[in-house]
């Protein structure tokens, strides 16, 4: 059976590289749009825990389900200028950015490498990091439909790819050894800086979903490019996190204010309703204040850029050192 697979797809990829490559380009272009519409559908959904197989698409406005013809990725946003086709109230164009975003990444894949194996991993990959990169900036999570679900999908590719034995252009997963060492040195870091923070200062120093999206990056890309991705997420995070944490602070400094006059109104005589306010006035200055920094976004910039250039990076710094 395993054979059978092989084989029909040695001869789908065979057929692909030989046919015209605008033919198979604009197939590309529209499976990346599908799937920029599926990707749609997990930033939406995995966060409110929702289906996302087996449930119709709805309008999130006026939760009427969407028929086929108004659900036609990147076309159907442009036909109904952007607005729901019940309730015509407006649709936002993430939805139809990232279709786009994604239906044009599939095709710079195909242009890179043609129909190899790297594409398609490439792809699959990018359909997990990006829901990644979105949910978690938004939620502060990583589901672990994406984190674990994504590992066992990079397990099964490194071994798929040592039975069929394709050639890798990429930094991608060269075996299933390298995957399962990947994972185990994503577990490895990340799990040591939670437990190390847990220990040293009472507290998570990052999410459980970071170390398990720790363990899909080295599935993907196996040991040695995914240290690279993790060091490149710490530099990444260093310095666009405290960029972002000033705008943060800075805004909020302004918010704080406004509500600290709180404390000086007389709100009401009656003590409990006082004691309320002021717990209502702390929790309020307690939220603003914090300036916690999602991880994932960081971590999915340090993956992409490990990928089209660990090894010149690992190649100069042994370089260098030697």
């Amino acid at each position: 059976m395993v054979e059978l697979i092989v084989d029909y797809i040695r001869v789908l990829m065979f057929f692909l590289r030989e046919a015209n490559p605008v033919f198979v380009g604009s197939i590309v272009f529209v499976f990346g749009a599908v799937f920029g519409s599926f990707i749609n559908v997990l930033n939406y959904r995995l966060p409110l825990e929702m289906d996302v197989v087996f449930k119709p698409s709805f309008c999130p406005k006026c939760k009427r389900n969407i028929k086929w013809y108004h659900n036609i990725p990147i076309i159907s946003y442009l036909y109904l200028g952007g607005k729901c086709a019940y309730c015509r109230e407006s649709i936002a164009i993430g939805y139809f950015l990232i279709e786009l975003l994604t239906a044009f990444s599939f095709l710079a894949f195909y242009l890179l490498y043609g129909v190899t194996w790297d594409f398609i991993v490439l792809c699959l990959f990018f359909i997990i990091s990006l829901p990644v990169l979105i949910i978690d900036f938004r939620y502060h999570i990583i589901p672990d439909e994406l984190s674990i679900g994504g590992a066992v999908v990079g397990l099964f590719l490194g071994f798929v790819h040592t039975f069929i034995g394709f050639d890798n252009n990429t930094n991608i997963t060269i075996s299933m050894i390298d995957s399962i060492w990947g994972v185990v040195v994503g577990l490895l870091i990340f799990g040591g800086i939670y437990v190390s923070s847990l220990l040293v200062f009472r507290k998570e120093g990052m999410g459980l979903g970071d170390v398990k999206f720790a363990a899909t990056i080295g599935a993907f890309l196996g040991s040695s490019p995914s240290i690279v991705a993790f060091l490149l997420s710490f530099l990444y995070g260093s310095f666009l996190g405290l960029i972002i944490m000033i705008f943060k602070r800075l805004k909020n400094m302004k918010k704080i204010k406004t509500i600290s006059h709180l404390k000086n109104l007389n709100i009401s005589s009656d003590y409990v309703s006082s004691i309320v306010m002021v717990y209502v006035y702390q929790n309020q200055v307690d939220e603003l204040r914090s300036s916690y920094i999602a991880f994932g976004p960081y971590m999915v910039l340090g993956a992409w850029t490990s990928i089209f250039f660990a090894h010149e990076m690992i190649g100069f710094f042994v370089g260098e050192i030697i």
